[in-house]
């Protein structure tokens, strides 16, 4: 019976989920579980960790779904997020132990990046400030490991289409080269 609901609730999320471009995640999870360790930087009103976590937890087996969200929360510029502590309600009801982190990805990341390691899937969001993430890029590298999958949510100018672009390894130390280059 789990086995058939685990497959039903895959083709919901993996073909019919909206926005269409987290389908893709979803594909992710299943192909590569158990995914135990997830982070995102820019978490919003916190509705995509939800679910991913929920999904992540169909694949876990026994396993503790690890989860750290960095964002602003209610500073965020546009008022659109949703409360450090709701969030942290939210995340913990759905059996995930979960680290929300205030802040942007250039404060956030140095104070994190040591403590929560071997991250299988990070997701930055693309309400994030481009520039500012750049910058904390080369803490990202020590956060993964060989099978990590990094994906950089990005939104077309001319079509307003978001979508997201899958960093390698290499690429993501590649983004982060001239930063480090500069502070030399």
């Amino acid at each position: 019976k789990l086995a058939a609901g685990r497959y039903i609730r895959f083709l919901v999320q993996a073909y019919f989920s909206q926005p269409k471009h987290h389908r893709e995640i979803y594909h992710w999870i299943r192909a590569n579980a158990p995914v135990l360790r997830i982070a995102e930087i820019g978490i919003g009103d916190a509705r995509r960790a939800s679910q991913i976590i929920q999904f992540a937890k169909l694949y876990a087996e026994e396993g503790q779904i690890d989860y750290l969200g960095i964002d602003m929360f209610e500073g965020r510029p546009s008022q659109d997020g949703v409360p450090l502590k709701t969030a942290h309600k939210l995340l913990h009801s759905l059996g995930a132990k979960a680290k929300l982190v205030p802040g942007d990805a250039a404060m956030a990341l140095p104070r994190v990046a040591n403590g929560f390691s071997q991250v299988d899937l990070l997701i930055i969001s693309a309400d994030q400030d481009a520039d500012g993430v750049r910058s904390a890029l080369s803490w990202v590298p020590r956060m993964l490991h060989e099978k990590s999958l990094v994906l950089w949510e990005v939104k077309d100018a001319a079509t307003s289409t978001l979508t997201y672009q899958r960093l390698t390894m290499g690429q993501v130390a590649e983004l982060a080269r001239p930063v480090m280059a500069r502070a030399a």
